[in-house]
């Protein structure tokens, strides 16, 4: 019997089992099953007491798998003292996260919460006095890190926005700053949720720009684009309630049906509109996240007291600019072929 594998037949298939994948999966399979796993079994939403060495298990099953290299190293010697990506495994929390967006969308979000939203206090452990002083601590730590995250954010943001805003403005500037923000766009764009973040983001960035400009930018007066922003906030927060909500309702069924007794394909069926449904919710959450702390990242960059009027308008036809771009990327369509003017 032969001491090495093949990628038709592997020495070792426990991560290809782990995921539930053949071993001739394409990527896109592998992906996908480990996106449902993970929802799944996230330490802070699954109640298995295994659960966080599971979770550790599909990350690195999953590490592996999605990396040509590591997988035909795998396929061919199995889980050897060699079989893992330069520098270590990534923790997988971290990696959990590179689903929206990752270290490359990184600079102009921040640290996405993936994750927080399942996170459960056990009430039964905790005395009420406790608790509230749990939660006290909880919420002043987040709120500074919020304040940090918007800081750091708003200091990025400015520096991008410089090239344009301490220029003398014009046509030239503007499309040299428009060259700079195109190759930015179209290397963000293929990036995992690449297209849905920078449709986000660009709609928050034209809508503050916009409501900053008002009319003597060519745009409408701030106080109407102030309306839309609002409206535009309830809806999203409508969709990540109701997100929220679909997911507890399959929760609930899929209770309901293990105490009823189910069979296998049943189970299959539920268990897969439980991940489809959690994923929707996490990403919405994730969007809502996104867009909330951009608006304060661009107050705070339009509302800085310590430049001159000028460079705050100039400023806001840049983010203007920015906005456009993100928001008109397109899958199949290169980027720089869109035409963007600096004022109407």
């Amino acid at each position: 019997m032969s001491r090495f594998g093949t990628d038709e037949n592997p020495l070792d298939t426990s991560y290809y089992d782990l995921l539930g994948v053949p071993v001739n999966a394409e990527y896109i399979q592998i992906k996908k099953a480990y996106r449902k796993l993970a929802i799944i079994y996230h330490p802070d939403k699954s109640k298995e007491p295994d659960a966080e060495e599971k979770f550790k298990e599909i990350s690195e099953a999953y590490q592996v798998l999605s990396d040509p290299q590591l997988r035909a190293h795998y396929n061919k010697y199995g889980k050897d003292k060699d079989l893992a990506p330069d520098g270590g495994f990534t923790d997988p929390r971290e990696y959990f996260q590179q689903m929206f967006g990752g270290d490359a969308f990184r600079s102009i979000i921040g640290e996405l919460a993936v994750g927080s939203m399942f996170s459960e206090v056990d009430t039964e452990e905790l005395e009420a006095t406790d608790k509230k002083a749990l939660n006290k601590e909880q919420m002043e730590k987040l709120q500074k890190q919020q304040q940090e995250r918007v800081k750091k954010l708003a200091e990025t943001l400015t520096h991008k926005l410089s090239l344009y805003a301490e220029s003398n403005g014009d046509e030239e500037a503007a499309a040299a700053f428009q060259e700079q923000i195109k190759c930015e766009a179209e290397k963000l764009k293929g990036e995992s949720y690449g297209l849905e973040l920078l449709h986000s983001i660009g709609g928050v960035y034209s809508s503050k720009a916009k409501q900053f400009l008002g009319i003597k930018g060519g745009e409408l007066p701030g106080i109407f684009q102030s309306l839309k922003q609002k409206r535009h906030i309830m809806k999203e927060l409508w969709s990540t309630v109701k997100s929220a909500m679909d997911m507890q309702t399959i929760a609930e069924v899929m209770a309901k049906a293990e105490e009823k007794g189910m069979d296998q394909a049943e189970k299959l069926r539920l268990e897969e509109e439980a991940s489809n449904r959690a994923y929707k919710a996490l990403w919405q959450t994730s969007k809502f996240e996104v867009e909330a702390t951009l608006r304060q990242v661009c107050d705070t960059v339009l509302q800085d007291k310590t430049v001159d009027s000028k460079t705050r308008y100039k400023r806001a036809e840049a983010l203007r600019m920015v906005g456009y771009i993100y928001r008109h990327a397109e899958a199949d369509k290169p980027v720089a072929d869109l035409m963007v003017k600096v004022k109407k």
